[in-house]
């Protein structure tokens, strides 16, 4: 199962667009337009089309795991935010003329704890007492998305990923495919994903398969609902939750595929050896259609160690 090997892609806006679709349902729609999401169709709620200014907020667990898993205070230490903007804002919305984006002003908030002296005496010295170094371990759940190289036309492909340690085991992996010409273009969303008229979707750790049952989907003919049941179950899983709200429809969701593949239960062998990731793809017609991008979001395990006493932070659990 050969494949060529993708690299990391940081594309906030992919990974935000996915994160929410699986993450959020309909009771959350309307705290999500200040976030833009769906400005397009209620832009008059927060755009002004006099002088064309809009605000809005963006949490940070909509982008990072560690925001989103972490909830207990850190002591004594120093974060900062680094924002990178693309080169073209033509991905950031849909028209018919050219626009341009200015950012006037950001404002990164963040809850502080201020103890006063002698509680702050207190936790210092209980950090003393407790180990010399202090090493506090963070785990969480992060979010890495890969771009993979465009489908070859072709009734079936495989595609490796990467190698992992068992320290980063993954435990979902959501694949979403899109119309290379979708980019760049005003007049087209660039957040739309497509089924690509796939069949099964099958994911390798090593010699391990998941899901253990092909999906066996024809959309054609709207044979889809294990590709759906699997979307619709992933808050039950990920969040701990008795009921499921997906955000989309059955019928949305063949408009705006991504599929979703549960990993979390993996056998005690895997725990102790690197991890090969890899994707086949499957397609009930001749080929795969052309100019297919596909992109692989992956969460898995995470953990930081902290150093309250010098503020310094090393990745891994050691």
């Amino acid at each position: 199962m050969g494949g060529e090997q993708v690299a990391v892609i940081r594309k906030p806006g992919i990974t935000t667009t996915m994160k929410t679709m699986i993450s959020f349902g309909q009771t959350h729609m309307t705290s999500l337009r200040t976030t833009g999401w769906g400005l397009n169709k209620q832009k008059q709620d927060i755009l002004d089309t006099v002088s064309h200014i809009f605000s809005g907020k963006l949490p940070l667990e909509y982008l990072m795991g560690f925001a989103e898993d972490y909830t207990k205070g850190i002591l004594n230490v120093k974060q900062e935010l680094i924002l990178i903007i693309a080169r073209s804002f033509k991905n950031s919305y849909i028209g018919e003329v050219d626009a341009d984006l200015e950012i006037n002003k950001i404002e990164w908030k963040i809850k502080h704890i201020m103890p006063e002296d002698r509680q702050k005496l207190k936790l210092l010295n209980r950090i003393n007492r407790s180990n010399t170094n202090a090493k506090i371990k963070l785990a969480y759940r992060m979010w890495d998305l890969y771009e993979l190289p465009s489908l070859r036309e072709t009734a079936s492909d495989i595609r490796a990923i990467k190698t992992t340690n068992s320290l980063e085991r993954p435990r979902y992996i959501f694949v979403g495919f899109q119309h290379t010409d979708n980019f760049n273009e005003r007049s087209k969303d660039a957040s739309k994903f497509i089924h690509a008229d796939v069949n099964n979707i099958r994911l390798y750790l090593n010699s391990e398969v998941y899901p253990y049952e092909r999906w066996n989907l024809d959309f054609d003919k709207k044979l889809d609902s294990p590709a759906y049941y699997a979307y619709e179950q992933f808050q039950r899983s990920y969040f701990d939750r008795d009921m499921s709200e997906p955000m989309l429809a059955i019928g949305d969701f063949r408009e705006n595929c991504l599929f979703i593949i549960d990993c979390c239960h993996q056998p005690d062998a895997m725990k102790t050896s690197t991890v090969d990731i890899k994707l086949e793809f499957e397609t009930r017609k001749t080929k795969f259609p052309a100019n297919t991008r596909v992109y692989a979001l992956i969460i898995h395990d995470a953990c930081l160690t902290y150093s309250a006493l010098d503020g310094s932070v090393q990745t891994g659990a050691a």
